[in-house]
């Protein structure tokens, strides 16, 4: 088992290297093609049109909230490691949204980042009432056929167990800016849309998670570097 988690590790690794090398030498990438430009404006476009729908009427509301049901319980999930809790707390995701859709204007922050923004405080009102890290979740065997992506069974893994558990004592803000840029591959801008903290922090708060996840990585008896090079 170690063996495969120093693998898991090495590729985390590899990840933060590469962002973290950003960071230190000051060079954010600019590779948003063109192609990627015009996938986001008719994403924007669909959500307006869905959006004004479901003002309307329930039906409209329910594609709406189909369209990133997947994305909003797996980052959840991903982050409590609790499927009864990921699914508690997606539902009060919609909830809310469809409680204050009336109130969402199209000011900077596209529908699925709201709906990110509600899911992270979900995930943050949540750990405050538990008032300590969660215990060990015990997860059946068979779980892994009814989540909703690869990622997710990925999650359920001894490995990845590990590595949550180093990310469980983390405190929440640092542990926040690591999953949505290492697991939902949210890009800087996203996650600072996300969170409503300035580029600058979200920055600041990775370089110093990934050096606390290290510490706490090491401590458990793995030995991997999450620092940039000098």
């Amino acid at each position: 088992m170690r063996v495969s988690f120093q693998k898991n590790c090495n590729l985390f690794r590899i990840q933060a290297l590469s962002f973290m090398d950003g960071i230190m030498t000051g060079i954010m990438a600019q590779n948003a093609s063109s192609a990627r430009l015009e996938s986001l404006a008719a994403n924007r476009d669909e959500d307006q049109e869905l959006v004004a729908a479901a003002l309307q009427e329930f039906e409209a509301a329910g594609r709406l909230f189909d369209k990133y049901y997947a994305d909003i319980i797996g980052y959840i999930f991903r982050s409590t490691l609790d499927r009864t809790v990921a699914e508690d707390l997606t539902s009060n995701v919609f909830l809310s949204a469809l409680r204050h859709l009336g109130l969402f204007r199209w000011r900077g922050v596209p529908f699925g980042a709201w709906l990110y923004r509600i899911a992270t405080n979900e995930i943050r009102v949540h750990y405050r009432r538990q008032n300590r890290l969660p215990a060990t979740t015990v997860i059946s065997p068979d779980l892994a056929s009814d989540l909703p992506n690869a990622a997710e069974a990925f999650a359920v893994t001894e490995d990845y167990r590990l590595l949550h558990g180093a990310l469980l004592e983390l405190p929440l803000k640092y542990r926040t800016v690591i999953v949505l840029r290492f697991f939902e591959g949210k890009s800087i801008e996203e996650i600072a849309v996300i969170t409503g903290n300035a580029q600058g922090t979200i920055k600041s708060q990775l370089h110093r998670g990934l050096d606390r996840l290290q510490t706490i990585l090491e401590r458990l008896g793995v030995r991997t570097s999450l620092q940039a090079d000098a």
